[in-house]
C-alpha cells in the first residue's frame, strides 16, 4: 500500500463506518470459526495497523493471537496498541510459521495486493492445521476499478466465484460466503466512475475519510441492517466478497 495510507487507516479504522461495518458484517463467519475452536491460534496476514487484532482479543480473549505485515509503518502501529498479538515483519509469500501451526488465518483485504496469488494461497494452506479456516475478504468486479485501487496498489478485483474457486483447487472447503457492502454498491459504483472520469492527471487517491458524527453513525446503522440480512438471505454481491474455507479434518485412511 501507499505509505500514506497506512497513517489514514489508524487514523481512522477505530470509528470509521466501513471498518466497523466489516467487523459487523463480518462477526458471524468469524465467530463461528473461533467458537468451535476454544484457544485457536490466529494468525492476520497483513495485520495493517492493529485494528482487527484489537477486535479480535477483546470479543474472543481466549484466542492466541499473532499480526504479519510485510510494513513496519504499519507494524509500528500496531506495536502501539495495547496488544497481545505477536507481531512479525515478514512476507505473506514466505511465512515465518511451520505447517499446520494455525487454526485461523484472517486475510482481510490483504490477497489482492499480491501480484503472486498463487504462491500466497498456497502459504495460506501450507500454515493451516488440519480443521483449520481462512477467513477472507477481497475487492469485487474488476469494472469496479477506480483511483481508489490505484492508491491502495491493488493488483485486481474478484469476480463472482473467483476466489472461492481457487481455495477449492488447493483442497479447502468452503463454508460461507457473501456480499459486503452491497447496500451502498449501486451509490458508490457511480461515485467511483464519475471520479475516475475526473481523475485526469491528478495522482490516485483513497475514497476513506472522515465523516461528521452523524454521517458516520448513518452509515453504521447501513451495517447493522446488512449484518441481519447476511444471517438470513443468500447474498452474493456487494463491493468486497468474504468468505470462509476449511482445509479438511485428516484421515489416518483406516475404515470401520
Amino acid at each position: 500500500m501507499d505509505p500514506k495510507a497506512y497513517d489514514e487507516m489508524r487514523a481512522l479504522e477505530d470509528h470509521h463506518w466501513w471498518f466497523r461495518g466489516r467487523r459487523r458484517v463480518a462477526r458471524r463467519l468469524v465467530a463461528e470459526a473461533l467458537e468451535a475452536r476454544p484457544g485457536a491460534r490466529l494468525l492476520e496476514v497483513g495485520c495493517g495497523t492493529g485494528g482487527n487484532l484489537v477486535w479480535i482479543e477483546r470479543t474472543w480473549p481466549g484466542v492466541r493471537t499473532a499480526g504479519l505485515d510485510l510494513d513496519r509503518r504499519a507494524l509500528a502501529h500496531s506495536a502501539a496498541r495495547d496488544l497481545r498479538a505477536a507481531l512479525l515483519a515478514a512476507d505473506g509469500l514466505r511465512l515465518p510459521l511451520a505447517d499446520g501451526s494455525v487454526d485461523v488465518l484472517l486475510a482481510f483485504d490483504v490477497i489482492e495486493h499480491f501480484e503472486d496469488e498463487a504462491r500466497l494461497l498456497d502459504e495460506f494452506v501450507r500454515v493451516l492445521a488440519p480443521g483449520g479456516v481462512v477467513l477472507a475478504s477481497v475487492p469485487a468486479y474488476p469494472s469496479l476499478w477506480s483511483p481508489h485501487d490505484d492508491f491502495l496498489h491493488h493488483k485486481r478485483r474478484y469476480r463472482t466465484g473467483e476466489l472461492e474457486g481457487r481455495l477449492e483447487e488447493r483442497g479447502l472447503v468452503l463454508e460461507r460466503r457473501h456480499g459486503f457492502n452491497f447496500l451502498l454498491l449501486g451509490p458508490i459504483a457511480l461515485a467511483r466512475a464519475l471520479k475516475s472520469a475526473a481523475q485526469g492527471t491528478a495522482p490516485p487517491a483513497s475514497d476513506f475519510f472522515r465523516l461528521p458524527a452523524a454521517a458516520n453513525a448513518a452509515f453504521g446503522l447501513l451495517f447493522a441492517l446488512e449484518a441481519a440480512l447476511v444471517a438470513w438471505l443468500p447474498i452474493h454481491f456487494g463491493l468486497s466478497f468474504l468468505l470462509r474455507a476449511a482445509r479438511p479434518q485428516a484421515t489416518d485412511g483406516r475404515s470401520g
